[in-house]
């Protein structure tokens, strides 16, 4: 119980305080994700894995597209901008977060439950 708190105030605050032009969309929530993140209309796929990386960890895309993160690992994990540069959100298993990258930038992202090991870059050019 008091995990779950403690991840829905960090998922709140991660929502409430983040900023930037590109925004995400949970997908799921514990049920199983779209077959495809293609369908969502993303160009680059990355999977949040069950040995606490991001498979891969980075991406490069066009301004416009869509990046899909993936979670099918059996545990929880969030897509966190670490500038504030996108939304991204919380990452259940047997979910997916979709953000659409409007400018060209660098991107980097952690997940907030793993920081030390879940890192990656999307570059938009």
């Amino acid at each position: 119980m008091r995990m779950s708190v403690r991840f829905i105030v960090s998922a709140f605050i991660l929502t409430a305080t983040a900023c930037g032009s590109s925004t995400g969309t949970t997908y799921g929530g514990g049920s199983n994700p779209p077959a495809s993140c293609t369908g969502l209309g993303a160009s680059a796929t990355i999977d949040a894995t069950g040995s606490l990386t991001f498979n891969p960890n980075a991406a490069t895309i066009t301004a416009g597209q869509k990046v899909c993160w993936v979670n099918n690992s059996g545990i929880a994990h969030t897509v966190t901008s670490d500038n504030a540069g996108f939304t991204g959100g919380s990452l259940p298993n047997g979910s997916t977060v979709v953000v659409t990258f409007a400018a060209a930038g660098s991107y980097p992202y952690h997940c907030s439950i793993h920081p030390a090991t879940m890192t990656g870059t999307i570059t938009v050019q």
